[in-house]
């Protein structure tokens, strides 16, 4: 009898400790910093002077909400792929924005943060990569909007798609180059 009660012991301990741990992680969840979207009025007072934004807006992710017309942009599965998301002040955040590629940028826009890469990549910063972009250019696209083509992300990168100066297809070159060197 006394083994059952050693091992009843073990069992209820080993329960209350993962309890335990299971309440830590959600606090730590709810603790953690929510990054809020900013909108790309906010990314263009520095990204104008450099040319990034205004190459952004010769794109076609500009423009992604207008393209939609009217009764598309009340269709959900059209919405989360042609819009960004919504600014901390509740705003619909429209058109294919910077922070839906790199995160929102509340945490990481400021000028001090933004000059240093690894300690904007700790504020939210996101690096796009092929996931990023497959994300919305998937089998998913309604029938009468796909392209002919598949999704090329290697293709895609070659143009680029905007003048930024850390694309996924240079921080793939740079690890190339650092492989290679070794």
């Amino acid at each position: 009898m006394t083994r059952k009660l050693m091992v009843l012991l073990v069992a209820v301990s080993m329960l209350a400790a993962f309890s335990i741990l299971s309440a830590q992680e959600e606090k730590a969840k709810e603790e953690a910093p929510k990054h809020e979207y900013v909108g790309d009025s906010k990314c263009k007072i520095c990204h104008k002077k450099d040319g990034i934004h205004e190459s952004w807006l010769a794109t076609k992710h500009a423009t992604a909400w207008d393209s939609l017309g009217v009764e598309n942009q009340k269709k959900e599965e059209c919405i989360g792929c042609h819009t960004t998301g919504m600014s901390d002040k509740g705003e619909l955040l429209t058109g294919v924005q910077c922070e839906a590629c790199h995160g929102p940028g509340s945490d990481y826009k400021k000028k001090s943060i933004m000059e240093d890469r690894e300690k904007a990549i700790a504020n939210g910063l996101l690096i796009p990569d092929e996931n990023t972009c497959k994300k919305c250019h998937n089998e998913n696209v309604p029938e009468e909007f796909r392209p002919k083509e598949p999704y090329n992300f290697a293709e895609m990168m070659k143009t680029g798609l905007h003048d930024m100066p850390y694309t996924a297809a240079k921080e793939s070159e740079k690890k190339g180059e650092a492989k290679g060197g070794e």
